[in-house]
């Protein structure tokens, strides 16, 4: 896990490599090198977090033997101790996975990439073909940007490190529209700097002096996931155990002290008790769990209900709300988009405490809810699926079975059959105002139009989250969040072999008895205690709206009453005023649309209006 950066093109000057590589210190604090190549055309740098083979051997920008190869790393290949014994006969010079990809790359050129299991993003200067092989991994776990700035084609792990090469820091309105009109975090090639692109997940691109030469996808979901499985609840429970397992073991390699992110909920209960049993006898383990100290919303009672036969040591994190602004600031810097609010903050000073205890790897649950429908809102779209396969008297027999109150999910099903779906909260409540922005900028009458690789409708939601919505913005913040620590996050549920299995399973393996995640409890049977794994998923998780509009109304008050909120051209001010009066006095269902006004004045007085703080920390 590190940061990397370059800059293709005539003359490429080492000092702005050098700039790249400050102001990602944060991402590998424990080395960082730059190598000029290419008769100075080519400049490569990079910054090191030590996590296998801590010696110098390690270190980076790497070059294979022949030294016609060179590369710059982020992320892991689990499974590269396998790939390398694949590669008999090569000499390696360490033991770290960097140079396994040397070694593939050399060995099977672009077709590596279908070999690695693992979250990555590189670029390998070839000097034989006088071009630049970029990737990132599969599901987008780490981040590549770049952009195209003084005929010099330039990329990095944070766009920071892009601004302090000197591209302009400006804003893309359309990503911001779409952001403030759709809830739109994500897309797959644009950001929210204009000029400034990422690279999407499961593609690669090369790249010559003139720029990008192509650009491909190299693996797909839909794909590879087309026939739906037929087996029992059993063995396709014991299947993704299995898979899970192995997923786990993989990423429990490390030459540094490992963690685990533990909630209490059922996907990182599930990973927490797989780590403990793959543990050696008398092994230990460290866990963290952050909290607000308001037991309507901690989970750590939860957490303590995990069974285990390892020592474990319980870490507890607690986020006060007069931390709020302070560590808002400084995620607003880390993250350089739009993020989640409280939800995210609250893993700065869980992380922090990561630091302070030692460990530098942390296991996370993130994904099971986008791979087993675990979100409410995902239950209208396989009732959808229900009437297409067996009509309304099939949907009446399933919603018989549910234990809940469905009407409102019906009516989105409803609305889903005659096309007029939109996106909504996790618990499926209104979360944006559009009416508050300035007309050029909202997009009421756009709808959102998302891909349907797949022949259910259940399938194409998940692979909306999965791929285009949600956990793409998930995994970004957490990145970045990790990374201001330098921590290495790992996350065994979207490994990409168990997400394709979970997408060859049908929908009511997903959902039963109005509940997601069926399969993933039954998996967990023998592992994990009911209490657990039958819980019902919680959709409000931190006190944000009570924070808003009580101990930190006054604050969010000055903003909107700002100059600078006034004149940026984005909002209806006196909508905003409207709007925030009655959420601070008749309440809401969540107070999204009022972070969402906090997020966007944040970041632009950070990235906008602060262009010379930017290029000063380098």
């Amino acid at each position: 896990m590190c940061g990397i950066s370059g800059i293709i093109g005539a003359g490429a000057p080492r000092g702005a490599v050098e700039a790249m590589v400050a102001v990602q210190h944060h991402r590998g604090p424990d080395d960082s090198g730059v190598e000029i190549l290419a008769n100075g055309n080519v400049a490569l740098g990079h910054n090191r977090l030590n996590i296998i083979d801590l010696t110098p051997a390690g270190r980076q920008p790497m070059f294979d033997r022949t030294g016609d190869l060179a590369i710059v790393f982020n992320g892991e290949i689990y499974n590269y101790l396998e790939i390398r014994a694949a590669l008999k006969g090569y000499p390696f010079r360490s033991e770290t996975d960097t140079e396994v990809i040397l070694a593939a790359y050399e060995r099977w050129g672009e077709g590596c990439l279908d070999r690695f299991i693992g979250m990555f993003a590189f670029a390998i200067w070839d000097s034989r073909k006088q071009s630049l092989f970029c990737a990132r991994d599969r599901l987008g776990v780490k981040p590549f940007h770049y952009a195209r700035h003084n005929e010099r084609f330039l990329f990095a792990s944070e766009i920071k490190a892009l601004l302090v090469a000197g591209v302009p820091a400006e804003p893309d309105m359309e990503s911001w529209s779409l952001y403030l009109g759709r809830g739109v975090y994500e897309r797959p090639e644009r950001t929210f700097f204009r000029n400034i692109n990422a690279l999407p997940a499961a593609h690669a691109m090369v790249v010559g002096k003139d720029g990008v030469k192509r650009q491909w996808k190299y693996w797909d979901l839909p794909e590879q996931a087309e026939a739906l499985s037929e087996k029992d609840d059993d063995a396709a429970a014991d299947e993704l155990r299995g898979l899970l397992e192995d997923s786990v073991r993989l990423r429990m390699r490390a030459d540094v002290p490992i963690g685990v992110m533990l909630s209490g909920g059922l996907d990182s209960s599930s990973v927490m008790t797989t780590v403990d049993r793959l543990l050696p006898e008398g092994g230990e383990i460290q866990t963290f769990t952050g909290v607000f100290g308001d037991k309507r919303y901690d989970e750590d009672d939860f957490s303590e209900q995990v069974p285990r036969k390892a020592s474990w040591e319980r870490n507890i994190a607690t986020f006060k709300v007069e931390d709020f602004w302070s560590l808002a600031e400084t995620a607003q810097w880390h993250q350089e988009a739009p993020f989640g609010g409280v939800s995210t903050l609250l893993y700065h000073p869980l992380h922090e405490l990561a630091r302070e205890k030692g460990v530098k790897v942390l296991l996370e649950g993130q994904g099971g809810d986008e791979l087993f429908a675990g979100y409410g809102y995902f239950k209208p779209h396989y009732y959808c699926d229900v009437i297409d396969q067996g009509g309304w008297r099939a949907l009446r027999r399933e919603i018989k079975s549910s234990p809940q109150d469905e009407k409102k999910w019906l009516a989105a099903a409803k609305n889903i059959e005659s096309g007029r779906a939109e996106l909504v909260h996790a618990d499926g409540s209104s979360h944006l105002r559009p009416e508050c922005l300035q007309p050029e900028l909202a997009l009421r009458e756009q709808a959102d139009v998302f891909p349907a690789p797949f022949s259910d409708k259940l399938r194409n939601a998940l692979f909306r989250d999965l791929c285009i919505t949600k956990l793409p913005r998930v995994l970004r913040m957490n990145d970045r969040v990790s990374m201001a620590y330098g921590l290495e996050l790992r996350q065994p549920l979207i490994d990409h072999r168990l997400v394709e299995y979970a997408f060859r399973l049908p929908g009511n393996k997903k959902i039963r008895e109005g509940n997601g995640k069926f399969i993933l409890r039954h998996a967990m049977r023998h592992d994990l205690p009911n209490k657990i794994r039958n819980s019902a998923k919680r959709f409000v998780v931190t006190p944000q709206k009570e924070w808003l509009s009580g101990p930190l109304a006054s604050a969010v008050q000055d903003i909107i009453e700002s100059r600078s909120f006034r004149e940026r051209g984005i909002f209806d001010v006196d909508k905003v005023r409207q709007s925030w009066q009655h959420f601070c006095s008749e309440g809401s269902e969540n107070s999204f649309f009022v972070w969402q006004w906090i997020n966007t004045e944040l970041w632009f007085r950070q990235f906008i209006d602060r262009k010379a703080d930017i290029l000063s920390v380098a």
